[in-house]
């Protein structure tokens, strides 16, 4: 208010003494009224400057200014609030965003997300370093250079009309044979934008991986196997030197002589019944496929396994869906697994006080059809569900380990599946058939 009067009083007096002929008194009285105008449309203008510098730092998201101070008016004070909350807001996105690229570059699929601009046309908004390496190409940034370079990947995407699908595909990567990939692929809409995730595995990884890791736990059960035969062994070896070297041998001495004959052959007999259910998984015969009622087969199984039933004293129920079923497959071979798995299901209950239980059911959900056997006993502890299928693994004193496999290696060579679910009191393995 002071200013005003100022700035009214200086150029007042200006225009009196230019009226009275006193033009450098005039323009001296003038030029500092100018001044003063100047100085209060600064005054005025920098909080208006200030809020247009914070609202435009806002909106372009760029918060390397300082904070604007605090005006004593509460309008300036909200401002000064608003700016350090989107501050802290943006840098709390910056930190998710890393933490998720970290995740996605970290993971063994490929993943590749695009985003639909507003003008209709896709651009790349995150690729990982997987996806870059199984195509051997940079990680784009642009949906058109990635067209350019792999233009048979893209075309797929464009063939499906960057809709939601899994399938494999085989594409030629970097000029060579093609190459069998897991494609699949999924769409999110948000509030302002569409986006198509596409998520990238080799099929022939996995399966290396996979086969990896099953020779590795094949090997470590091997060299298990023959540590606890070797070692003994080894050790009653020189337990016979010793005797070798006496002349003499007291009624003690024969004793454990011949201890240790019976334990070398004990565990000679082990290792030859080891090395004849290797031979078993690794020779399976070839599948003589033909027209079979697998209604008949199970009934069959059921029949032998009934001695066995009556004497620990487990009912069995049995359900079919039809009283025939007619499959393409190896008789003699699906009932040994039907024989494995009620032989396991009977080990699984026999010890229940007051339910032992087993079911059978055989049902047709097309195209395929099931063999159901359900027991009632523990359930099969989750430490070891992933083991149950590894040769050799047993958790039965008197098991051998290979039955499980050498069912599950039965059922895939009559294009079949043997699975498994279980839980707390409840066991279910479900073998699965191509119907005709």
């Amino acid at each position: 208010m002071l200013s005003i009067l100022l700035i009214s009083a200086f150029g007042i007096a200006g225009f009196w003494f230019f009226r009275n002929e006193l033009t450098f008194t005039a323009v001296f009285f003038l030029l500092i009224a100018l001044i003063l105008l100047v100085e209060l449309y600064r005054y005025i203008n920098k909080p208006f400057q200030e809020v247009h510098k914070t609202i435009s730092s806002m909106f372009h998201e760029d918060f390397s200014l300082q904070s604007p101070s605090p005006q004593k008016n509460e309008l300036f004070s909200d401002l000064t609030g608003l700016y350090a909350q989107q501050k802290q807001n943006y840098f709390e996105r910056q930190s998710v965003k890393i933490i998720y690229d970290n995740i996605l570059n970290s993971i063994s699929t490929g993943i590749l997300i695009l985003r639909k601009t507003t003008i209709g046309e896709w651009e790349i908004f995150m690729m990982n370093r997987t996806f870059a390496n199984i195509l051997q190409i940079p990680v784009y940034a642009s949906w058109r250079i990635f067209r350019k370079n792999v233009p048979e990947f893209a075309q797929k995407l464009e063939e499906i009309n960057f809709s939601e699908i899994q399938q494999s595909i085989e594409i030629s990567v970097d000029n060579q044979e093609n190459q069998t990939y897991s494609l699949k692929t999924s769409t999110i809409k948000t509030y302002n934008f569409d986006y198509f995730i596409v998520a990238l595995d080799s099929v022939q990884s996995i399966v290396e991986k996979k086969e990896k890791q099953a020779w590795h736990d094949l090997m470590k059960v091997i060299s298990h196997e023959m540590m606890n035969t070797l070692t003994p062994i080894n050790s009653l070896v020189n337990s016979l030197q010793y005797f070798g070297e006496q002349n003499e041998w007291n009624a003690d001495d024969k004793k454990d002589f011949k201890i240790s004959l019976e334990t070398i052959q004990k565990k000679t007999v082990h290792m030859l019944e080891f090395v004849d259910n290797y031979r078993q998984l690794s020779n399976l015969p070839q599948p003589k496929m033909s027209e079979t009622d697998l209604v008949t087969v199970v009934r069959s199984c059921i029949e032998v396994m009934k001695p066995l039933l009556d004497k620990n004293e487990i009912s069995l129920h049995f359900d079919a869906q039809k009283e025939e079923i007619l499959l393409d497959i190896d008789p003699m071979l699906t009932e040994r697994v039907v024989i494995n798995l009620l032989t396991n299901s009977i080990y699984a209950v026999q010890d229940n006080e007051v339910k032992k239980e087993i079911s059978i059911k055989i049902y047709r959900q097309n195209p395929r059809v099931f063999i159901e056997i359900k027991d009632d006993g523990t359930g099969i502890e989750k430490e070891i569900r992933d083991k149950v299928f590894i040769p050799f693994f047993t958790t039965r004193k008197q098991g051998a380990g290979i039955g499980l496999t050498l069912s599950k290696n039965i059922m895939e060579a009559q294009n079949g599946h043997l699975t498994f679910k279980s839980k707390a009191g409840e066991t279910v393995f479900l073998m699965s058939f191509q119907h005709l």
